[in-house]
C-alpha cells in the first residue's frame, strides 16, 4: 500500500500561450526545483516530472499528507508571482510496484487503480487546493484534518469518488 500524489499547475496552458519557450522553461525548472526540495525532505519512494505535473509515491498515508501540505505551500510560494497555482490530489491503497518495460527500456514505477484515481482526484482540485480520498481519510482516522466531503464524477469510474479538502495541519 502506498500514497500517490499528483500536483498540476492550474492555468499553465493559458499562461504559456503568451510566453516564450525560454520563459516557460524558466517557470518549469523553478517549479521542478521547488517540488524536488520538498520531496527530498520526506520518505519519497519515487517521483516523476512531466510538463507541469509532478507525481510522487510515498510510503504511507501519513507521509502522503505531510508531503501534500508541504507541496501546497511550496508551490503557492513559487507560482503566485506568476499569477498561477497548483492543485493536488492524494490517494492511498494497493499498487503494483517494480521494474516494468520492454527489453531496451525498463523503469521502476507503480501501477494500479490507486494511481489512476489519484490523478483523477488531482483533476478535481482547485488552484491551491489539496483533495484527499476517502480511503486515505479512513486509513488515518482522526489524524488528518479535512473539510466537508464532496463527490467527484471522474472519467473512467462507474461511481463518484468521495474526496475531502485537506485543511492546514
Amino acid at each position: 500500500e502506498r500514497a500517490v500524489l499528483f500536483m498540476d499547475v492550474r492555468g499553465f496552458t493559458a499562461w504559456s500561450e503568451s510566453r516564450t519557450p525560454e520563459e516557460v522553461l524558466h517557470l518549469l525548472n523553478g517549479y521542478y526545483r521547488v517540488a524536488e526540495q520538498v520531496l527530498d525532505r520526506f520518505e519519497t519512494i519515487k517521483f516523476k516530472l512531466s510538463a507541469d505535473e509532478v507525481m510522487a509515491v510515498l510510503p504511507n498515508a501519513a507521509v502522503g499528507v505531510q508531503t501534500a501540505e508541504a507541496m501546497r505551500l511550496a508551490a503557492q510560494g513559487y507560482l503566485a508571482p506568476f499569477g498561477i497555482a497548483a492543485g493536488i490530489g492524494l490517494h492511498f491503497g494497493p499498487v503494483i510496484e517494480g521494474v516494468f518495460g520492454a527489453e531496451a527500456v525498463r523503469f521502476y514505477d507503480v501501477l494500479g487503480d490507486v494511481v489512476n484515481t489519484a490523478k483523477r482526484i488531482e483533476g478535481g482540485a482547485a488552484a491551491g487546493e489539496v483533495l484527499v480520498s476517502d480511503a486515505l481519510v479512513r486509513e488515518l482516522e482522526q489524524q488528518v484534518r479535512v473539510g466537508a466531503a464532496r463527490e467527484l464524477a471522474v472519467k473512467g469510474k462507474s461511481a463518484p469518488v468521495r474526496v475531502y479538502p485537506l485543511l492546514p495541519q
